[in-house]
């Protein structure tokens, strides 16, 4: 029978989402202008007087040039579907353009780079990474690590480079860029930049990609750039970009039916940084560093910070800097997991976290952080290490992808479309050695730790089952992970 008590259960858990504070996304400008009222203002694309978003006219085209000159694009889009879907329209972009295309992508790149490539058939071969066991983080590559990689792969079409990573480290894109042209202008530098569009509006921040010379940079702006949850925008510079075919990629993958407050929300964040993006950005970057203040005075010893000089001493040969709104504190020397520690802070004390990790805890600063919730969360963190219990004897978890091949053994458009009738089911400790039939990942931050195509590692297989022990998120077919498919 149906419920019939007329509760609703979004609505009502929504209504909660107040008393809490979050160090999380969306990082939303408390002063940018908003529509009051969703409900009477909704509309759809019949208001044919307003323009079209998909064919990127109207007020919808004023918009996306505003947004343009703001954050130093040639073109820019607006797109609804967070950076997932702005990536597919990338991807596809490539793939109208490209025969038989093939791309180089870092090993931490987002699951919908890799999903888009297997719905289009274009290959992927991945770029060497370095690995932080401590700090559960993978690194970005060097200029020279993405050149070994062109000479292997000469015959690429695009470059794709995370940064910043989920983690805040920015990668060297000017380097790499200049290293990726100089080998052949026509192969184009991506960067998924979803953690990264405020960058543009601080100087004492990492370049943007777009300010250090990328073909094209896809943003999160929900992330850490001020609108609301879900939204997000493709930039490019026309030098090597064909925009006919990023606005015939656009049409093709974008919703008819976009809610058009989520489009107002990135209007208006555009219109607030532009006349006011580096005092917010600035005034963001403040209160981190008064968490990282109180924490470093209250709480730290034992625990590590990840942008101590120290830490980033030891990846500078790979990072053009570090995205200080975020503040990673590492619980190795700790027996409880970061998983455990931001369950306590949610529960007991209201306040979220961007993610919990094995060894870590992930601090984002947002926007609508108020001064009284860096107190409150510092207070917080003394009362729970009051309860911690310290260890000498913590296992770090190596590297899951460093016995991954840089290319598969099946292309994985091949292997998905065969996995229906050849694919089967087996115990996971019996797939090491195997071909994987579907994709495995720890959510956040969705990068595939197994993926379709290519062979399962011992590495792989530890690091889940560590993972699912100590109380994370697992996406896969059987989430308890006794079974996997495998060809």
């Amino acid at each position: 029978m149906g419920d019939k008590t007329g509760q609703t259960y979004i609505v009502d858990a929504l209504k909660d989402v107040p008393k809490y504070i979050r160090w999380c996304t969306p990082s939303i400008l408390p002063a940018q202008k908003r529509v009051t009222d969703v409900y009477s203002t909704d509309i759809s694309v019949s208001a044919h007087f307003l323009g079209s978003y998909v064919d990127n006219t109207g007020i919808f085209k004023k918009a996306h040039e505003r947004a343009a000159r703001v954050y130093g694009a040639d073109r820019t889009l607006f797109t609804v579907n967070g950076t997932t879907g702005s990536n597919f329209i990338v991807m596809r972009m490539i793939s109208l353009e490209n025969d038989a295309p093939q791309i180089l992508v870092t090993r931490n790149i987002h699951h919908s780079i890799l999903h888009a490539a297997e719905w289009l058939g274009v290959r992927f071969r991945f770029i060497k990474c370095s690995y932080d066991p401590q700090f559960e983080s993978l690194i970005p590559p060097r200029p020279e690590d993405v050149l070994d990689t062109l000479n292997n792969y000469p015959e690429s079409n695009a470059v794709i480079i995370s940064s910043p990573t989920y983690n805040g480290f920015v990668a060297r894109i000017k380097d790499i860029t200049k290293a990726v042209k100089n080998f052949d202008k026509e192969i184009k530098v991506i960067v998924d930049e979803a953690w990264g569009s405020h960058l543009h509006f601080s100087d004492s921040l990492p370049e943007s990609a777009m300010d250090a010379g990328a073909d094209i940079a896809v943003q999160s702006t929900h992330k850490e750039g001020g609108s609301l949850q879900q939204t997000g925008m493709i930039h490019w510079k026309e030098k090597y970009v064909d925009s006919d075919l990023m606005l015939a990629a656009f049409r093709e993958y974008v919703t008819t039916s976009p809610s058009y407050h989520l489009l107002a929300s990135l209007d208006a964040v555009t219109a607030y940084m532009e006349r006011n993006g580096k005092r917010a950005v600035e005034d963001m970057l403040k209160k981190s560093q008064h968490l990282k203040d109180l924490l470093g005075e209250k709480v730290i010893p034992p625990m590590r910070i990840m942008d101590d000089s120290l830490e980033l001493d030891l990846v500078r040969d790979y990072i053009s800097g570090y995205d200080r709104a975020k503040t990673v504190v590492a619980l190795t020397k700790f027996r409880e997991t970061g998983f455990e520690v931001a369950s306590i802070l949610a529960k007991k004390y209201r306040i979220v976290v961007e993610k919990g990790g094995l060894n870590t805890l992930l601090f984002l600063t947002t926007f609508q952080i108020k001064e009284e919730d860096v107190d409150k969360t510092a207070e917080a963190m003394v009362k729970i290490m009051k309860r911690l219990r310290k260890t000498d004897k913590k296992e770090l978890i190596p590297n899951p992808f460093k016995h991954v091949e840089n290319k598969p053994v099946i292309e994985p458009h091949v292997a998905r479309r065969v996995a229906e009738t050849i694919g089967r089911k087996v115990p996971l400790q019996d797939a090491i050695g195997k071909i994987a039939a579907e994709h495995v990942e720890v959510y956040p931050p969705g990068i595939p730790v197994i993926l379709e195509g290519f062979r399962i590692t011992q590495d792989n297989v530890r690091y889940l089952l560590k993972v699912k022990e100590m109380g994370g998120h697992i996406s896969a077919r059987d989430p308890e992970l006794k079974t996997i498919y495998v060809l």
